[in-house]
Protein backbone atom coordinates (compact mmCIF):
# COMPACT_ATOMS: atom_id res chain seq x y z
CA UNK A 1 0.00 0.00 0.00
CA UNK A 2 1.41 3.50 -1.28
CA UNK A 3 2.91 5.75 1.73
CA UNK A 4 0.99 8.81 -0.31
CA UNK A 5 -2.28 8.21 2.16
CA UNK A 6 -3.40 12.12 2.73
CA UNK A 7 -4.63 13.89 6.12
CA UNK A 8 -7.73 14.64 8.07
CA UNK A 9 -10.20 17.60 6.48
CA UNK A 10 -9.77 20.46 8.74
CA UNK A 11 -11.71 23.28 6.65
CA UNK A 12 -14.71 21.45 5.01
CA UNK A 13 -16.86 25.01 4.27
CA UNK A 14 -13.19 25.93 2.54
CA UNK A 15 -10.58 23.87 1.23
CA UNK A 16 -9.86 20.74 2.92
CA UNK A 17 -6.17 20.32 4.40
CA UNK A 18 -3.85 17.74 5.29
CA UNK A 19 -0.56 17.01 6.49
CA UNK A 20 1.14 14.45 4.11
CA UNK A 21 0.02 16.65 1.76
CA UNK A 22 -3.68 18.96 0.40
CA UNK A 23 -5.53 16.45 -1.16
CA UNK A 24 -8.01 13.85 -0.54
CA UNK A 25 -7.15 9.96 0.24
CA UNK A 26 -4.70 9.19 -2.40
CA UNK A 27 -4.18 12.51 -4.90
CA UNK A 28 -3.34 15.65 -4.06
CA UNK A 29 -5.75 18.87 -4.84
CA UNK A 30 -4.61 22.55 -5.82
CA UNK A 31 -4.90 23.67 -2.05
CA UNK A 32 -2.52 24.83 0.53
CA UNK A 33 -2.52 25.32 4.01
CA UNK A 34 -2.61 28.95 4.99
CA UNK A 35 0.17 30.98 6.42
CA UNK A 36 1.56 29.72 9.55
CA UNK A 37 -0.90 27.12 9.99
CA UNK A 38 0.50 23.86 11.12
CA UNK A 39 -1.28 20.09 10.74
CA UNK A 40 -0.55 17.00 12.82
CA UNK A 41 -1.67 14.05 11.72
CA UNK A 42 -2.21 10.17 13.33
CA UNK A 43 -2.32 7.68 10.82
CA UNK A 44 -3.59 4.28 10.46
CA UNK A 45 -3.52 2.21 7.54
CA UNK A 46 -4.39 -1.93 6.98
CA UNK A 47 -6.24 -4.20 4.79
CA UNK A 48 -9.78 -4.65 4.77
CA UNK A 49 -11.71 -5.77 6.79
CA UNK A 50 -10.49 -3.63 9.91
CA UNK A 51 -8.40 -5.91 11.89
CA UNK A 52 -7.46 -8.82 9.50
CA UNK A 53 -4.70 -8.16 9.46
CA UNK A 54 -1.32 -6.20 10.30
CA UNK A 55 -1.67 -2.27 10.79
CA UNK A 56 0.61 0.59 9.89
CA UNK A 57 1.28 3.80 12.02
CA UNK A 58 2.67 7.17 10.62
CA UNK A 59 2.43 10.32 12.57
CA UNK A 60 2.49 13.53 9.68
CA UNK A 61 3.16 17.11 10.23
CA UNK A 62 2.61 19.70 7.44
CA UNK A 63 3.34 23.43 7.82
CA UNK A 64 1.86 26.21 5.65
CA UNK A 65 4.72 28.65 4.04
CA UNK A 66 3.56 31.93 3.28
CA UNK A 67 0.20 32.13 1.04
CA UNK A 68 0.93 29.57 -1.65
CA UNK A 69 3.51 26.93 -0.48
CA UNK A 70 3.76 24.21 2.17
CA UNK A 71 5.84 21.53 3.65
CA UNK A 72 5.68 18.16 5.30
CA UNK A 73 7.63 15.99 7.41
CA UNK A 74 5.83 12.63 8.20
CA UNK A 75 7.23 9.83 9.91
CA UNK A 76 7.17 6.01 10.22
CA UNK A 77 8.23 4.63 13.49
CA UNK A 78 8.20 0.83 12.68
CA UNK A 79 11.35 -0.56 12.63
CA UNK A 80 10.55 -2.41 9.08
CA UNK A 81 10.06 1.02 7.32
CA UNK A 82 12.39 1.73 4.39
CA UNK A 83 13.05 5.17 5.47
CA UNK A 84 12.23 6.61 9.07
CA UNK A 85 10.93 10.05 7.35
CA UNK A 86 9.48 11.77 4.60
CA UNK A 87 9.50 14.92 2.97
CA UNK A 88 6.76 16.72 0.74
CA UNK A 89 6.34 19.63 -0.82
CA UNK A 90 3.61 21.55 -2.82
CA UNK A 91 3.50 25.27 -4.87
CA UNK A 92 0.38 26.81 -5.57
CA UNK A 93 0.08 28.48 -8.58
CA UNK A 94 -3.29 29.28 -9.06
CA UNK A 95 -5.52 29.36 -5.90
CA UNK A 96 -8.32 26.89 -6.09
CA UNK A 97 -11.02 29.74 -5.14
CA UNK A 98 -10.30 31.81 -8.41
CA UNK A 99 -12.60 28.77 -9.70
CA UNK A 100 -9.18 26.99 -11.30
CA UNK A 101 -6.91 26.19 -9.14
CA UNK A 102 -2.91 24.70 -10.33
CA UNK A 103 -0.25 23.51 -8.26
CA UNK A 104 2.78 21.30 -8.41
CA UNK A 105 4.85 19.84 -5.42
CA UNK A 106 6.56 16.82 -4.69
CA UNK A 107 6.46 13.46 -2.03
CA UNK A 108 8.12 10.32 -0.70
CA UNK A 109 11.13 11.79 -0.38
CA UNK A 110 13.07 9.74 1.62
CA UNK A 111 15.99 7.15 2.32
CA UNK A 112 15.59 4.26 0.06
CA UNK A 113 12.06 5.61 -1.42
CA UNK A 114 10.72 6.53 -4.49
CA UNK A 115 10.47 10.25 -4.97
CA UNK A 116 7.39 11.20 -6.77
CA UNK A 117 6.48 14.48 -8.31
CA UNK A 118 3.24 15.66 -9.71
CA UNK A 119 1.25 18.36 -11.64
CA UNK A 120 -2.24 19.17 -10.35
CA UNK A 121 -5.71 21.02 -11.33
CA UNK A 122 -8.84 21.85 -9.10
CA UNK A 123 -11.96 22.95 -10.64
CA UNK A 124 -13.89 24.62 -8.00
CA UNK A 125 -17.97 24.38 -8.41
CA UNK A 126 -18.35 25.15 -4.49
CA UNK A 127 -19.70 22.52 -2.93
CA UNK A 128 -18.57 20.04 -5.59
CA UNK A 129 -15.10 20.12 -6.88
CA UNK A 130 -13.27 17.95 -9.14
CA UNK A 131 -9.26 17.00 -9.28
CA UNK A 132 -7.18 15.85 -12.40
CA UNK A 133 -3.20 15.56 -12.86
CA UNK A 134 -0.16 13.69 -13.36
CA UNK A 135 2.87 12.26 -11.22
CA UNK A 136 5.77 11.20 -11.93
CA UNK A 137 8.55 8.71 -10.41
CA UNK A 138 11.54 6.59 -11.61
CA UNK A 139 8.96 3.30 -12.37
CA UNK A 140 6.75 5.60 -14.49
CA UNK A 141 4.38 8.22 -14.95
CA UNK A 142 0.47 7.79 -14.09
CA UNK A 143 -2.52 9.94 -14.40
CA UNK A 144 -5.15 10.58 -11.90
CA UNK A 145 -8.76 12.05 -10.81
CA UNK A 146 -10.91 12.41 -8.01
CA UNK A 147 -14.21 14.63 -6.85
CA UNK A 148 -15.26 15.86 -3.15
CA UNK A 149 -18.20 17.09 -2.40
CA UNK A 150 -19.48 19.02 0.86
CA UNK A 151 -23.06 16.52 1.85
CA UNK A 152 -23.22 19.36 5.07
CA UNK A 153 -20.42 22.22 6.23
CA UNK A 154 -19.09 19.40 8.73
CA UNK A 155 -19.27 16.22 6.08
CA UNK A 156 -17.97 15.62 3.35
CA UNK A 157 -17.83 12.85 0.62
CA UNK A 158 -14.44 11.96 -2.00
CA UNK A 159 -13.97 9.60 -4.22
CA UNK A 160 -10.91 9.43 -6.58
CA UNK A 161 -8.42 7.15 -8.55
CA UNK A 162 -4.80 6.62 -9.68
CA UNK A 163 -4.19 5.00 -12.78
CA UNK A 164 -1.43 2.41 -13.65
CA UNK A 165 -0.47 -0.97 -11.78
CA UNK A 166 0.50 0.84 -8.48
CA UNK A 167 -2.66 2.62 -8.94
CA UNK A 168 -5.76 2.47 -6.61
CA UNK A 169 -9.94 3.46 -6.49
CA UNK A 170 -11.02 5.07 -3.09
CA UNK A 171 -13.97 6.25 -1.34
CA UNK A 172 -13.78 8.48 1.89
CA UNK A 173 -15.64 10.14 3.95
CA UNK A 174 -14.15 13.01 6.32
CA UNK A 175 -15.82 14.91 9.33
CA UNK A 176 -15.04 17.94 11.06
CA UNK A 177 -15.97 18.03 14.57
CA UNK A 178 -14.34 20.91 15.66
CA UNK A 179 -12.65 24.34 14.04
CA UNK A 180 -9.10 22.55 14.97
CA UNK A 181 -10.28 18.85 14.28
CA UNK A 182 -11.31 16.18 12.17
CA UNK A 183 -11.28 12.38 10.94
CA UNK A 184 -11.50 10.72 8.06
CA UNK A 185 -12.00 7.16 6.67
CA UNK A 186 -11.05 5.79 3.21
CA UNK A 187 -11.36 2.24 1.62
CA UNK A 188 -8.89 1.61 -1.11
CA UNK A 189 -9.52 -1.07 -4.20
CA UNK A 190 -5.66 -1.95 -6.24
CA UNK A 191 -5.53 -1.90 -9.29
CA UNK A 192 -3.97 -5.38 -8.92
CA UNK A 193 -6.41 -7.81 -8.18
CA UNK A 194 -4.52 -10.01 -6.62
CA UNK A 195 -3.61 -7.31 -3.97
CA UNK A 196 -5.76 -6.86 -0.73
CA UNK A 197 -8.01 -3.77 -0.18
CA UNK A 198 -7.36 -1.61 2.34
CA UNK A 199 -8.31 1.37 4.53
CA UNK A 200 -7.26 4.54 6.08
CA UNK A 201 -7.75 5.91 8.66
CA UNK A 202 -6.97 9.81 9.51
CA UNK A 203 -7.26 11.79 12.90
CA UNK A 204 -5.38 15.16 13.10
CA UNK A 205 -5.73 18.71 13.86
CA UNK A 206 -4.78 22.17 12.87
CA UNK A 207 -3.73 25.42 14.24
CA UNK A 208 -4.46 28.64 13.67
CA UNK A 209 -7.93 27.03 12.45
CA UNK A 210 -9.07 28.37 9.09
Amino acid sequence: MRLLTALVVLTLTRTPAWGAFSGLTLIPTADTLGPGQVCLDYEVDGPYPVGSGPEVVLLNSQLGVGNRAELGLDFDPSAEAASGAMLNGKLLLRPADRGFGLAVGFFNVGEELAPTGYGVGTLNGGRLRLHAGVQGRPEGTEVFGGLDCAITDRLQFWAEHVRGDDGASALSLAYQSHPHWGISFGWQDPNDGEADRSYSVHAGCVWPAG
